[in-house]
């Protein structure tokens, strides 16, 4: 067994507000030339936002604030390679954009570019699972001014159920309204009402 492994990273999904995806080229081995979204090691007792945005820093110049996690990777090319690599979002708030040695080139890439580089396969896993490439790409398109949205409510685990209070407005005459129940879990309320 190979000591040090698995090797625990972290990642950033960074987008700006174009919605383009920030990737570097890689300069070295393995994967040299392919893109790759930034991040690196996790050092001892860091965090893994501050790993993220420590490495970001390094290869990009870029400051940026951490969000929530997306997923969890893990690479196994036995016997020399074992990888973690815990993907996160972000937000570029400063900094100048600039590649680093690790990194020969970086730039925002756009959706439709994405589908024409040489991804590494990790980043084009990554990436299609965010809804970036491939078949999911239609869940980061912005609706058209045609498309039409349906709402509807749905009912939440420990929502409390209670009837409908009585002094509801009148509906003009001729047209009856139907009241379903009203659902409330915490401070959110769910209600539907069909007009006949």
């Amino acid at each position: 067994m190979s000591e040090g492994l698995p090797r625990v990273g972290s990642a950033l999904i960074v987008r700006d507000e174009a919605n383009r995806i920030l990737l570097g080229k890689r300069n070295k081995d393995p994967q040299r030339g392919n893109w790759v979204l930034p991040g690196g090691k996790i050092h001892a007792f860091e965090s893994i936002a501050d790993a993220a945005a420590r490495e970001l820093a390094e290869e990009t110049g870029l400051t940026v604030e951490v969000q929530h996690q997306f997923r969890v990777y893990e690479v196994i090319n036995a016997p020399h390679e074992h990888r973690i690599v815990i993907y996160s979002w972000a937000k570029a708030v400063g900094g100048d954009l600039r590649a680093s040695d690790d990194i020969s080139e970086v730039k925002f890439v756009s959706l439709h570019e994405l589908g024409h580089l040489p991804l590494t396969p990790l980043v084009r896993e990554v990436l299609g699972d965010a809804g970036y490439i491939g078949e999911k790409l239609l869940t980061h398109v912005e609706p058209s001014s045609s498309a039409v949205l349906w709402l509807f409510p749905v009912p939440i685990g420990g929502a409390i159920h209670r009837r409908p209070e009585s002094h509801r407005p009148r509906t003009p005459r001729g047209r009856r309204r139907r009241i379903s129940p009203i659902y409330v879990q915490g401070s959110l309320r769910f209600e539907s009402a069909v007009t006949d």
